[in-house]
């Protein structure tokens, strides 16, 4: 079986895009997808099988259609210089976010709401994973389809992708975060599903990273960008259009050996 392990790292999601397009070219067919973060979105998106549907989403981006204005106004504070006004407007915009515990992900969570669908991929017969962190058990999750009960699915996918600092995520009363704290790229859990081929792809972005324990006969190929990818949150599309572009030439190279 050949599975797809995606590492987490917001805007540089991109990059996995391209790479995607690439094995997808040279008649790639995966068995399942695991991913964390940005990884778990995509990795859900290639899982029922709408790789096309999230090409177009990723080249349509941009900062403003993922976060509300005060969280715009943040994140766009370390690409400008600074003046009397803009400072005083970032400093309101912070204490909102402060106050609402987190960046507002409303917006995020409606845009993959709106192309991602829990059936398509329970009736994909795709195996699909994702790694996410209660923070109110102080434990991991490292989860496959089968363990999350239906209608919860889209859900766990938000709380993987939950970045610290966005507003947390609440599942039966539990409180969840960005899985990239505990696995930004879930490799191991293909390995203990059975699979004996494994494409993963990173984006070097911050997290923890695991060692891969592959057993004899298990083999794993890691796809690591050639280039800078960027800040994780800056949704430039000429950055993004860029990031496939060497996602895709990073994945024929790596399908070159």
């Amino acid at each position: 079986m050949i599975g797809l392990a995606l590492e987490g790292g917001g805007s540089r999601g991109a990059y996995q895009i391209g790479v995607m397009k690439a094995y997808i070219e040279a008649g790639y067919d995966f068995n399942g997808f695991t991913g964390t973060s940005i990884g778990a979105i995509n990795a859900a998106a290639f899982a029922q099988g709408d790789f096309s549907t999230a090409a177009e989403m990723w080249t349509n981006l941009t900062t403003e259609k993922l976060f509300d204005a005060d969280a715009c106004r943040i994140l766009k504070i370390t690409e400008s210089k600074l003046d009397t006004v803009m400072l005083s407007k970032a400093r309101n915009s912070l204490r909102r976010i402060i106050e609402e515990h987190g960046i507002d992900t409303s917006k995020i969570r409606e845009i993959v709401n709106n192309f991602i669908s829990e059936q398509k991929i329970r009736d994909s017969g795709k195996d699909y994973g994702l790694v996410t962190l209660s923070i109110s058990e102080r434990r991991h999750y490292e989860l496959f389809l089968e363990d999350i009960r239906q209608g919860e699915l889209l859900s766990y996918i938000a709380a993987s992708a939950c970045v610290p600092g966005f507003q947390s995520v609440v599942i039966n009363e539990n409180t969840f975060i960005d899985g990239a704290l505990y696995d930004s790229c879930p490799i191991n859990m293909l390995i203990k599903k059975g699979y004996n081929e494994i494409i993963a792809v990173r984006t070097k972005a911050p997290g923890v990273f695991r060692k891969v324990k592959a057993p004899k006969g298990v083999k794993v190929r890691i796809i690591v960008p050639t280039h800078d990818m960027g800040s994780i949150l800056a949704f430039s599309p000429e950055k993004i259009r860029e990031n496939i572009e060497v996602g895709y030439r990073d994945g024929q190279k790596s399908l070159r050996g």
